[in-house]
């Protein structure tokens, strides 16, 4: 037995993460951190080794991709392992942020294979390298000092838990576990692309830094683990405050949150929001609110807030409220504006359909996910004209004609082709061809709206 291996099940003892024969879903990309994690796994005591299942999102971004699935079918077919396979097809890969889109199809696929299985709980192999990348990450950028622990080994995750055993472990430990048992792995090439952020650190800052102490990532970890033990503490005492200061119809009593000292005033507030879905508040925010609130020549107030939250302050308590259809909200009743969750017709086959929640489409309907600055709404369908043009990244224009000619449309589907446009008349798509491209702000999450697209084929008679 390994050294690693020995340190894995120790490990393993003390979390507690899972008990004999839980069934657990293995997220496997066949790199070498989860063909290591697949392999410890298997080769945990009986008494200790749950059920398995494979989870591999084939993601069609390179072209290794179906060597990679078919490597891993192979190898869950000679090891006895029950496999669950998805596909993200490229034609609902976006323009921007693939990155990003590539881990919510990836971790909606995990998701649904624990429903299937009826498993409570996903292993990841998120490892040492990676807690010191995101917590030097999240340091760089600032924000909350909860931020700064980065990887947690577990956390809640659909109907479950999220698991990443080997936090404790460097890449160099799995490395020579892989190259001692001779397993075979598969490099992602995109992982040494120094123009994304994290492959810098992995790659430039964190070699720099452990010339300066080769200790940098156990450092790190205990730093993490310390800190993650601060903060329950913390939390639970928050929690407790918090509880003193709601009514029966979850309030704020602004009187019993007053007596509280300012920092403390300042938390209860923050995991009062947390506990109703309203995340990321910063600190300056809620240090405005807290004035607000405390403002007594202002005993009536209704404050905007982000992600289309609202809070109402009524003389002695305050209410948070979201409203129930941000995009609705945003639209006005005129001719052709596109209706949440309606099908429109598209082509002689094919229906689009707009909706603010992703779950409203099904599986076998292509969906993809657009960020939208408040003013652009109400969104229209339309033919498109022929002075219609869209935006390009570099900051030029290209005109609609210009890129159904350079897509060789033919011209009877040329004459029918429909655009998305928002209410300024500027094209937003064109319909299943080509996205424009909009200059995003940073706080961009906070100010503008995510709406879902999806397309399916022509089933039923278009809603009127």
């Amino acid at each position: 037995m390994t050294d690693l291996q020995q340190a894995f099940e120790r490990h393993l003892e003390r979390s507690r993460f899972f008990a004999t024969q839980d069934k657990v879903v293995v997220a496997v990309s066949t790199g070498v951190d989860s063909m290591v994690l697949l392999d410890l796994l298997q080769h945990l005591p009986s008494k200790n080794r749950p059920q398995i299942i494979v989870a591999h999102m084939n993601h069609q971004l390179r072209k290794q991709s179906q060597l990679e699935e078919r490597f891993i079918r192979q190898y869950c077919k000679r090891n006895d392992l029950k496999l669950a396979v998805a596909h993200w097809p490229q034609d609902l890969h976006p323009q921007t942020g693939v990155e990003n889109a590539a881990r919510q199809a990836r971790y909606h696929f995990f998701r649904e294979v624990m429903k299937d299985n009826q498993a409570r709980i996903l292993i990841t192999a998120h490892h040492q390298n990676d807690l010191a990348e995101t917590m030097l990450m999240k340091m760089t950028r600032g924000g909350q000092l909860s931020q700064l622990v980065g990887i947690r080994d577990r956390r809640p995750f659909a109907s479950g838990t999220l698991i990443r055993p080997l936090l404790p472990f460097s890449k160099q430990q799995l490395k020579k576990y892989a190259l001692q048992h001779h397993l075979k792995w598969y490099e992602d090439k995109t992982n040494k692309d120094l123009n994304i952020q994290r492959n810098r650190f992995r790659h430039a800052i964190i070699p720099m830094l452990e010339k300066e102490n080769p200790q940098l990532l156990s450092h790190l970890e205990n730093y993490h683990q310390q800190l993650t033990d601060l903060l329950a503490w913390r939390d639970q005492a928050v929690a407790d405050q918090l509880a003193a200061c709601v009514d029966q119809q979850g309030r704020m009593i602004l009187a019993r949150l007053a007596k509280n000292k300012e920092i403390i005033r300042k938390e209860i507030l923050r995991q009062w929001f947390n506990q109703q879905g309203m995340y990321d508040i910063k600190d300056q925010q809620l240090d405005e609110l807290l004035q607000s609130l405390e403002n007594k020549k202002k005993p009536q107030q209704t404050i905007k807030l982000p992600h289309q939250y609202i809070l109402e302050k009524d003389y002695a308590t305050c209410a948070l409220k979201k409203l129930d259809n941000p995009l609705e909200n945003l639209q006005k009743s005129q001719d052709h504006v596109i209706k949440l969750e309606q099908w429109y017709q598209v082509d002689s086959i094919k229906l689009m359909a707009v909706s603010a929640e992703k779950s409203f489409f099904k599986d076998e309907e292509q969906m993809v996910s657009q960020w939208l600055a408040p003013d652009q709404f109400p969104l229209r369908l339309r033919q498109w004209r022929q002075k219609d043009r869209i935006r390009l990244k570099n900051g030029h224009h290209q005109l609609v004609k210009r890129v159904l000619i350079d897509q060789k449309v033919p011209q009877k589907q040329r004459d029918q082709q429909m655009v998305l446009v928002d209410v300024h008349d500027e094209v937003v798509w064109i319909v299943n061809r080509k996205w424009s491209w909009f200059e995003r702000p940073a706080d961009y999450r906070q100010t503008w709206q995510p709406c879902f697209i999806g397309i399916k084929n022509k089933e039923k008679k278009v809603n009127e």
